[in-house]
């Protein structure tokens, strides 16, 4: 069964005609007008306009729908995790991790943002609890992971507006008083907030990072000492050597639909929002100060030499600490693939040596 955002369940079979629907903005979208009146004039169920399988469908009538998941495993021994709701108004939340072994001392954050490619998955789909999970235990850190909007019903910058609204939730935690969490309270070292973020969310953790490294030179109370972006997803319209060479398990055309869902209507991946090193961007020329940062890169991701690229930015901006893993042999998302595997374990010692 598949479950659409809003309550509505679909469980029929549609047929993939090859139409777009207006939200793009894009050549395609001259279809449309000829898809609504089939469905108005002749009865029929809505048609698909895009579909990443096993993942998500969007529908003519705008529905959007995504594949059921279980619901997280039970807890293990070694971490303890709740939920905290940080926005009552746009239902968004966190789960936080705590390793009970640190439950006496005051250890490193981890403002997490879960994988998604922008349009699915949650901070409480198992594999991003699993990862969070053994992440807290390994790294002896409490990992906040952060549930933000997706997708096309919220396309970007929605996603970047939740991220911010969660450094600064953070920032009131760090204040204390009535919002305070206890376990924030109680063990966070918040001289020592760190950003991390796989795929899609190592994109929104560049665009937090240029956020919040301007706000700390206006007199925000907490800063971020490190930025660990994980294969991040980022995109333009010239295709870099590495999208055409085939290496990777990921179809370039499941990468380039995330994209025209998560963009704003009407643009290409030449926008900042994919493309941050891009003849657009307003990044290349700010003066703000970037912390440190370490990028972990695939090298059979089809997104290698656009990460690679990427990594040439923060060196031009003089960033005091800039420190790139390759791992050739591995591709996108390769650590919810083999969690105990040797790169993981390499992963792990990296980011270990790094958040020292």
């Amino acid at each position: 069964m598949e479950k659409a955002r809003g309550g509505l369940t679909r469980t029929m079979t549609v047929r993939a005609d090859i139409v777009w629907s207006t939200m793009y903005g894009h050549s395609r979208a001259t279809h449309m007008a000829a898809v609504e009146e089939m469905v108005n004039n002749y009865d029929c169920a809505p048609l698909v306009v895009e579909e990443i399988p096993g993942l998500i469908k969007v529908y003519s009538d705008r529905s959007v729908v995504w594949q059921v998941e279980p619901s997280i495993p039970a807890a293990e021994d070694k971490v303890l995790y709740k939920d905290d709701v940080f926005d009552e108004e746009i239902h968004l939340w966190t789960c936080l991790y705590l390793p009970k072994t640190k439950t006496k001392s005051r250890v490193p954050v981890f403002l997490h943002f879960h994988a998604s490619e922008f349009c699915v998955l949650s901070p409480d789909s198992p594999a991003m609890h699993r990862m969070c999970h053994l992440w807290a235990a390994k790294l002896g850190v409490i990992i906040i992971s952060v549930k933000y909007r997706l997708a096309p019903e919220n396309r970007l910058p929605a996603a970047y507006h939740d991220s911010i609204a969660a450094f600064k939730w953070l920032e009131a935690m760090k204040k204390g008083g009535a919002v305070a969490d206890p376990w924030l309270q109680s063990h966070s070292d918040f001289s020592k907030i760190f950003v991390m973020g796989e795929s899609a969310v190592g994109n929104i953790v560049h665009h937090l990072g240029m956020w919040a490294s301007a706000e700390a030179e206006n007199g925000m109370e907490i800063k971020i000492k490190g930025m660990i972006l994980l294969y991040p997803y980022f995109g333009g319209e010239d295709r870099m050597p590495s999208e055409e060479g085939g290496l990777s398990r990921f179809p370039l055309e499941y990468l380039d639909a995330f994209w025209r869902l998560a963009l704003p209507v009407g643009s290409n991946k030449d926008h900042p929002f994919c493309n941050p090193v891009g003849k657009h961007s307003e990044d290349l020329d700010s003066g703000v100060s970037i912390p440190p940062m370490l990028f972990v890169v695939p090298g059979r991701d089809m997104l290698r030499d656009k990460q690679l690229q990427y990594c040439e930015f923060p060196k031009k901006k003089c960033v005091k600490e800039v420190e790139v893993v390759l791992l050739e042999d591995e591709d996108h998302g390769f650590i919810h693939v083999n969690v105990d595997g040797q790169s993981s374990v390499e992963l792990h010692r990296c980011i270990s040596d790094f958040i020292k």
